[in-house]
This record gives C-alpha cells, sequence and structure tokens, in this order.
C-alpha cells in the first residue's frame, strides 16, 4: 500500500498548517500573594517634602504614690517620641507590543498587557515588604532546621514578650509552609489549624493560606532566602506604606496618552510611529518601612 495520507505527510508538504488557535487565555502560574492588607496604610499627604515622617507618640506610665499632704510629686516625667519616615520612589515596568500582534490577531493585546501591569502592583508591595524581614531583629529557629509548631510558638511567645497582643500575622516561604503543615499533623491535641476557604481568600486575597492560634498565616515565594530561609511573624502596626498619587502630574500628560490613572497607578502609553511600535509603562510611587521592630520577629529555617 502507498500513497497514503499521515499528518506527518501533510505537515511537510504544507497540506497541515498550524493555523487554528483556540479562543481560550489560561494563565500560567505565579505567585500572586498580596501582603498590602498586613500592613499599616498611612494616607499620602504632600507637603513639599521628600516624604512623610509620622510621629510615634510616647508610652503612658503608672502614676505614683504621693502623701496627700504633701507638695512635693517628685520629678517630671519624660515624655518620649520618636518618628518613622516614608520616602516615595519610583517604580516601573514597561512592555513594547509591534504594530503586528494585532495585524495578525493575536491573543495577546494591549487589554492583556495593561492588566498584568496592574496586577503587578501587588507583586511590588510583597516585594517591598518581604525585603525588610532581614532587617527585624530579634528571630526564632535557625539556619538548619525546618520550620515546626514550636518555631511558631517560640515565635509568637517572643511576640508576647514584648507585651504585642492581638491576632499575629505569619508570612512563610511555602516549603516552610509545607513543613509546618507536616509538623501540625505529628501533634497530638494542637490546635487545629483553620485552612483558607473561598471565603476567606475572597476576603485575604492571594496567598492566605489559613489560621491557627492566634495567628494568620501567609505564603509568599518574595520571602528572602540567603543561608536561611527568613520568614516573619508581626503584629498590625510592625510595617507601614504609602502610595503617592500619581494624578498629579496628569496635567503634564497628554489626556491622549494616559490609559487610566488612578491613586496607586499611572498607566500611559508612548507611540513609536517609526518603528510601528506602542509601549505601556506603569509608574507607582509606594514605600514601605517597619515601622516598629518590637512589633517583629523572624522565623529562621533551613
Amino acid at each position: 500500500m502507498a500513497d497514503e495520507i499521515t499528518t506527518t505527510l501533510l505537515t511537510s508538504n504544507g497540506g497541515l498548517e498550524a493555523a487554528v488557535l483556540s479562543d481560550l487565555l489560561v494563565s500560567q502560574l505565579y505567585d500572586a500573594t498580596d501582603l498590602t492588607a498586613v500592613m499599616t496604610r498611612i494616607p499620602w499627604q504632600p507637603a513639599g517634602g521628600q516624604g512623610l515622617d509620622v510621629t510615634k507618640d510616647a508610652v503612658p506610665g503608672a502614676f505614683a504614690h504621693v502623701t496627700p499632704e504633701g507638695s512635693d510629686v517628685g520629678a517630671n516625667s519624660a515624655y518620649t517620641t520618636s518618628k518613622y519616615t516614608l520616602t516615595p520612589a519610583r517604580y516601573a515596568r514597561r512592555y513594547q507590543l509591534t504594530d503586528l500582534i494585532p495585524i495578525t490577531g493575536a491573543r495577546i493585546g494591549l487589554e492583556e498587557v495593561a492588566n498584568k501591569l496592574v496586577q503587578g502592583v501587588a507583586l511590588t508591595m510583597t516585594d517591598l515588604l518581604t525585603a525588610l524581614f532581614t532587617s527585624v531583629a530579634s528571630s526564632v529557629g535557625n539556619a538548619t532546621t525546618a520550620v515546626s509548631v514550636d518555631t511558631i510558638f517560640d515565635a509568637a511567645f517572643q511576640l508576647n514578650n514584648e507585651a504585642n497582643q492581638g491576632t499575629f500575622s505569619c508570612v512563610l516561604y511555602p516549603d516552610q509552609m509545607n513543613n509546618f503543615r507536616s509538623s501540625l499533623r505529628a501533634e497530638s491535641g494542637a490546635v487545629q489549624f483553620r485552612e483558607v476557604t473561598y471565603e476567606t481568600l475572597r476576603a485575604r486575597g492571594s496567598g492566605y493560606q489559613g489560621f491557627w492560634s492566634g495567628i494568620d498565616f501567609w505564603q509568599s515565594d518574595s520571602v528572602p532566602l540567603s543561608t536561611s530561609r527568613q520568614g516573619c511573624m508581626f503584629g498590625y502596626g510592625a510595617f507601614a506604606y504609602t502610595m503617592a498619587d500619581p494624578r498629579v502630574i496628569n496635567g503634564m500628560i497628554s489626556s491622549d496618552n494616559i490609559i487610566f490613572a488612578n491613586e496607586l497607578m499611572l498607566l500611559e502609553r508612548d507611540r513609536n510611529a517609526v518603528a510601528a511600535m506602542t509601549t505601556l509603562i506603569g509608574n507607582i510611587y509606594p514605600a514601605v518601612v517597619e515601622a516598629e521592630d518590637l512589633r517583629a520577629c523572624r522565623v529562621l529555617s533551613s
């Protein structure tokens, strides 16, 4: 038998071409953790300086006993304040598309690219926060052992020693989270881990893992990796951020070039007619700082 019609033959001689493309557009896997909600947001208030100085008020103190007839109540008490500073800086990302992309009917177009720039804002805030974990003074665990239930308790105890109260947040590298779950399985009588649900995921955002023993757990692949994984447990107020509003420069840009602008990001278009290319540029102006070191504790592991 000869002259059979096969896919191999048609592919080689032009009878079968890769000209059919599905209308589906599927996102690739990536870590979309957004940790903005676990930080204190400081509203941006431009006043002609480079940043914002936030006052940390003095702590109260107990009254001293004095005799009713006495006129001397002792020396003045110190009223000690401090501050932290948020200085916004420019962070930008851009994509450039040739005119052949829409002409040929490609599935990737301006709308998809613009959406990726919007999603990148949350990823940037997560990166800026986790980069501060290495500067936290106190720590538990070490570079040679895995995270366990004991490690998490040690971090919570450390925060409690510094008078922190309320629910804590714990941000771990993915394999730190896996090791913690494995340790939980070996415990008997431990507080049950409340796994994430669809409702809590919608409320908390990507990366949220669940709740256990007064601690909200998150995971992110942005957690620093040096000689060890350096996750962090902290109370609300340990880290703070601000986002400078870029809309104040709208009047300096042609309205035809502004795709959209809000209090977080300015997305604009730059057209190169000679090269037949269009560039989308996203600009944000965030600042993230460690506001109170005593509210945080690093969680180290192998």
